[in-house]
């Protein structure tokens, strides 16, 4: 039976295409649906929302502040919705014309709220938005939250405003922390001196006080005392009136009394202009008398020692006396030592000039001679090379020779030996040509040492050639290939099992490749010659330095050896010149032949000495080289002090003659004093004859000066009281004559005043009488003076009584100014080194940062709702099935239910296996990206054949009713298999029936199979779950099948009644 139903598929062609089109129907229905929404989030970017900028700038701190505009230009490069700037009117037109699905408004106070943050009654700022959900609920919802977003990056960015203006702030008051800081230190001076002035004031305030009370004690009687001076005031005008009447007779009486003080002040004057002088005099007398006193009392002290000293000179004198003797003869010896210094110090002072001279000049002549000496030594050394050389091939010639001569004395015949001979002398001549150019190459080192550094010189140009050369044939071989050779390449190509045409081509185009190789293996050949022979050439190099290190100072020796040689030689001549004059003596010949033999090999013997002289001479004079250039330093420093030497000598010289002049001035005055030695001898024994008297009469001296020292003593002790006297009489006599002079001038002044004192005294008269009126006035008033006295002492006690208070309340201020500048400038450091920057402002704008880890990675939504819509179309593709394919039609009669089971069950088997890989394999070429294919597809064919077995079954068992519940079924799986919203925000209803769904663990396991992130045991479970839904789906398929049958209800399907309706309608 199952044979036939695959067979009536295959005859009827439209159940054939119906069941091929319905395996595509899960794919189209899955491909259509998840590319429509397959990245909508990651889309928004072309969802237009319109942003209408209302705003108005502001200042804020100084600054100005635009957030409106700030947020336009964020927002324009902002990608992640469609944002259009537009005004409100187009904003309203395109909302209205569903152009927009939301309308962003920036207020026109926006920038002005943002600036009211340290205002009283701040102002929020609000962005308005307005949605037109009808449009798209999810575009709405998209629009909510990336306005959501622009809200807090407003947020962000003001706060970042805000905190950058705080810090500003910040920062400005730090500094008027530090100034106030500053101020507040100059209050506390400022207290300090107010403190300081309060004392002060204090202290003024007590005497202020105590003045007052004494005043206030002192003002009582007061009263009394005015009225007693208003009863004076009254007698005084009394008596001014009489004195103004008595005015006439004082004018006359003056006048007779100026007269005679004019006589008097004369003789006054008179008087103590002597008792000046009396006084003037009076202070040298006491200066004199005092001196006189001292030098009395000093002379009395002094003549105990003075006659000790008599005694002593006495002595001496006689001694002096004695020794004259001694001293003529001492005198004469200076006077002769005398003349020798004279002599010697001319003498010394000659040869030290010329020493000196001479010196500078042999010094300056040495450094000028040796100033060339290191180039000199090294020519010589090149020289002495040459002759090294030279003797060597010297020593070789005559080698020759003196094997030619015993050949010549075993051969010997007269033709022969003519021959012999002159070619000897050839080489005789050529020899001693060679010997005098050795001679002159000794004397001429320096040439030849120039010419070997030149040649070493050459050499070295020629290595540094070589090397460059070296160099850029090197760079040619950095490619080589390994060398491989064209039959090891032509081998290799046989080997490869190509055709003969392809091979060929394939050694021809590879024919260049071991030329190649070839042509690189000569170059490094080259290269490697080369190396050799610049190593060659720097052994030769190094061995001329060598020769060129040995040099020595043997000179002499190589000299000597040379003339020796050249001595040896002319013996030789002269043996060749017999040799050829008597050519036909043989005796003659034999012995001069003997004598070139033993004059060759005493040459021979002289060269192999000057050859071997010669390399002495040279290690000699290198060793000499090294140290040639510290001695010609050495000479300079010589040169230079022998200058120095000549220079001092010169300044030397004039002292010396000075010396010398001095000498011969000792001279000429010891040869005096040799003269004048007899008229000191006779003098110095009259010295002692007056020494002896004066020690005699030191006795009476002694007592003399006593008795003057005690008169002297008794007249200056009088002295004080003498000047005191003159200084009284002259201080009174000058005050005579001053107050005679005032006396006389006053009554001068007075007569002539007279008539001015009667006319005053008239004014005086009448003053009385106002002062009178004026103290009867003071009289009536000083009651109310010592009131106010009382009230002022009243007063200033108070301000005493709070003096104290007053010092405590300024200390109290000077000790507070100082603890505020100490906490103003605590404060200025603590405000200012809190590093308030950028960074800072973010981390108040933005204080905490999302950071996002992916447990199990989906890409996009539409990797999001793929489980969910795969297991939906493959549902839907069984319900699809099961209304085009007659499930209840047999295929062949009289088959049992089983068979009838089995032929159903395998069509809708294998059109479900269709559909899911159909499905699975195609979804996975358009874009799904799997994590387990394996269990991608497994998932895939066990829910397309749970839901086919499940529709089939309802489909059998209750026809159309059950198809209408198979589409129940979908619907409920719609919104309780959890394949869009989180179970735990679904209604109950849905939570209640979701563990009873196939879709529920579908989706399960096709998530865990796309993305993973369930968990291992996801996919058993479901795969669990899923076959026991078939396999409970089949049974109750094959009992309904069998039930059909048993009623013969096998063949009988509503579909076909739904056709029939049709035939009826048309």
């Amino acid at each position: 039976m199952v044979r036939k139903e695959w067979k009536f598929i295959r005859n009827n062609k439209l159940i054939l295409i119906s069941v091929l089109a319905i395996i595509f129907i899960p794919f189209l229905y899955s491909i259509f649906f998840l590319k429509s929404v397959w990245d909508p989030y990651g889309d928004t970017k072309n969802l237009p929302v319109a942003v209408v900028n209302l705003d108005q700038p502001v200042k804020y701190q100084g600054q100005r502040l635009a957030v409106g505009d700030e947020m336009v230009d964020n927002l324009k490069h902002n990608h992640q919705l469609g944002w259009h700037f537009v005004s409100a009117k187009k904003a309203k037109e395109g909302m209205k014309d569903k152009k927009y699905y939301t309308v962003v408004t920036i207020p026109k106070d926006f920038s002005a709220n943002a600036a009211t943050v340290t205002d009283k009654n701040p102002k929020k700022m609000q962005l308005k938005y307005s949605t037109n959900a009808s449009l798209n609920y999810i575009g709405k919802v998209i629009s909510d939250v990336g306005t959501e977003k622009l809200n807090s990056e407003v947020r962000e960015q003001v706060t970042k405003s805000y905190a950058t203006a705080m810090f500003d702030q910040v920062k400005t008051a730090g500094k008027g922390f530090k100034q106030a800081s500053d101020g507040a230190k100059k209050l506390k001076d400022g207290a300090v001196q107010l403190n300081d002035g309060t004392k002060t004031y204090t202290a003024g305030v007590s005497q202020l006080h105590d003045g007052i009370a004494t005043m206030a004690v002192s003002v009582k009687p007061l009263q009394a005392g005015v009225a007693q001076l208003a009863d004076g005031s009254s007698q005084l005008t009394n008596g001014l009136d009489q004195l103004n009447g008595k005015t006439g007779a004082l004018s006359s009486g003056v006048s007779q009394l100026a007269n005679g003080s004019g006589q008097v002040t004369t003789g006054a004057v008179a008087l103590s202009k002597g008792l000046n002088e009396l006084q003037q005099k009076s202070g040298a007398l006491v200066t004199g008398v005092s001196q006189l006193n001292n030098g009395a009392l000093q002379l009395k002290v002094k003549v105990p020692q003075y006659v000790n000293g008599v005694y002593q000179l006495n002595d001496g004198v006689q001694e002096l006396n004695a020794k004259t003797g001694q001293l003529v003869g001492g005198i004469k010896q200076l006077s002769s030592g005398a003349g020798a210094l004279s002599a010697g110090v001319k003498q010394y002072t000659d040869g030290v000039s010329d020493g000196a001279g001479q010196l500078q000049g042999g010094v300056a002549k040495l450094a000028n001679d040796t100033k060339d000496m290191p180039s000199s030594i090294n020519a010589l050394h090149n020289g002495i090379a040459d002759i090294a050389k030279s003797s060597k091939q010297l020593a070789d010639a005559n080698g020759k020779i003196s094997t030619g001569l015993g050949q010549v004395a075993d051969q010997v015949s007269a033709n022969d030996i003519s021959k012999q001979a002159a070619a000897l002398k050839q080489q005789m001549a050529s020899i001693q040509t060679q010997l005098v150019a050795l001679n002159k190459a000794v004397g001429n080192t320096q040439t030849n040492g120039g010419n070997t550094a030149q040649s070493i010189n050459d050499q070295l140009s020629k290595i540094k050639s070589d090397v460059g050369s070296l160099t850029s044939a090197s760079k040619t071989t950095t490619s080589t290939n390994g060398g491989v050779s064209q039959a090891t390449i032509n081998s290799k190509i046989d080997g490869a099992g190509l055709s003969a045409e392809d091979a060929a081509k394939a050694k021809s185009a590879l024919a260049g490749v071991a030329n190649g190789s070839q042509n690189k293996t000569t170059t490094q050949t080259v290269d490697a010659n080369k190396v050799k022979e610049i190593q060659s050439e720097v052994t030769n190099v190094q061995g001329e330095v060598t020769k060129l290190n040995n040099l020595s100072n043997e000179q002499a020796k190589i000299s000597k050896q040379v003339a020796e040689l050249t001595a040896s030689f002319q013996k030789l001549a002269a043996g060749a010149n017999e040799l050829t004059g008597n050519s036909d003596d043989m005796k003659q010949l034999a012995a001069t032949l003997k004598k070139l033999a033993a004059g060759s090999q005493e040459v021979t013997t002289n060269l192999q000495a000057l050859s071997s002289g010669s390399n002495t001479v040279a290690g000699k004079v290198g060793e000499f080289a090294g140290s040639a250039s510290d001695l010609t330093k050495g000479v300079a420093q010589l040169d230079s002090g022998a200058k120095s030497l000549a220079s001092q000598t010169n300044k030397n010289s004039k002292d010396v003659k000075k010396l010398v002049s001095g000498s011969q001035e000792l001279t000429s005055s010891l040869a005096m004093l040799d003269k004048q030695t007899p008229t000191l001898k006779s003098k110095i024994g009259q010295l002692a004859a007056g020494s002896n008297q004066i020690s005699a009469g030191t006795g009476a001296l002694a007592g003399g000066i006593n008795q003057l020292s005690n008169g002297i003593s008794a007249a200056s002790s009088q002295m004080p009281t003498l000047v005191s006297g003159v200084s009284l009489l002259a201080n009174g006599g000058n005050q005579l004559a001053a107050g005679s002079s005032q006396v006389t001038g006053g009554l001068n002044t007075l007569n002539g005043q007279v008539p001015a004192l009667v006319s005053g005294v008239a004014q005086l008269d009448n003053g009385g009488h106002q002062l009178n009126t004026g103290i009867q006035t003071l009289n009536s008033s000083t009651g109310t003076l010592i009131n106010g006295v009382n009230q002022l002492n009243t007063g200033a006690a108070e301000l005493d009584a709070n003096s104290g208070a007053l010092l405590d309340a300024t200390k109290q201020i000077s000790d507070g100014n100082g603890e505020l500048s100490s906490k103003l400038a605590d404060g200025a450091k603590q405000v200012n080194s809190v590093p308030l920057t950028d960074k800072t402002a973010n981390m108040f704008a933005a204080p905490t940062k999302l950071k996002h880890t992916n447990y199990s990675y989906v890409p996009n939504y539409g990797h999001a709702l793929a489980p969910y819509v795969l297991s939906l179309a493959l549902y839907v593709g069984a319900i699809v099935f099961n209304f085009a394919y007659p499930i209840r039609k047999v295929s062949e009669r009289g088959g049992t239910p089983t068979q009838w089971f089995l032929s159903k069950v395998s069509v809708g088997t294998v059109v479900a296996l269709g559909m899911a890989l159909v499905e699975t394999t195609i979804m996975m070429i358009a874009g799904i990206h799997v994590d387990h294919v394996g269990q991608f597809y497994m998932t895939a064919i066990m829910i397309s054949l749970a839901s086919m077995y499940i529709v089939m079954f309802l489909s059998m068992a209750f026809d159309n009713p059950g198809r209408f519940v198979a589409m129940i079924l979908l619907m409920l799986q719609l919104g309780g298999s959890g394949g869009t919203f989180p179970m735990e925000v679904t209604n109950h209803f849905y939570n209640v029936i979701h563990p009873f769904l196939p879709l529920t663990y579908s989706i399960l396991s096709f998530r865990q199979a796309i993305t993973s992130g369930l968990g291992d045991g996801t996919f058993e479970q479901a795969m669990g779950a899923l076959l026991l839904f078939a396999v409970i789906a089949l049974a109750l398929l094959w009992f309904s099948m069998n039930q059909l049958q048993k009623h013969h209800l096998e063949n009988k399907s509503q579909l076909d009644d739904n056709q029939k309706l049709q035939e009826v309608e048309r």
